[in-house]
């Protein structure tokens, strides 16, 4: 159910990968765009709403581990989520 959820949003989102983030030039924003487009386009954080975003979040903590790919630390995720929740739909 998650894997297809995930899907779902990711689809819906994939119009605006590519796009110029928000505040790019943050520290926030930097992080965003360095940690989340090593496995995918990175996805405008406007696309979806802060409650989405908690679950995607989630979801990507779940496939770095799966895929043993090296997560943020915690700091980095608190400044990634708090990046995301700023600029969120």
């Amino acid at each position: 159910m998650k894997t297809l959820m995930m899907i779902v949003l990711l689809s819906v989102a994939s119009p605006a990968w590519g796009m110029d983030i928000p505040d790019a030039d943050s520290a926030g924003g930097k992080l965003f765009a360095q940690k989340c487009s090593v496995c995918h386009a990175l996805p405008s954080p406007r696309r979806l709403n802060w409650m989405y975003w908690q679950h995607i979040l989630g979801l990507m903590k779940e496939r770095m581990d799966e895929r043993g790919v090296p997560e943020p630390s915690r700091k980095e995720w608190k400044l990634i989520a708090s990046y995301l929740k700023a600029h969120a739909r």
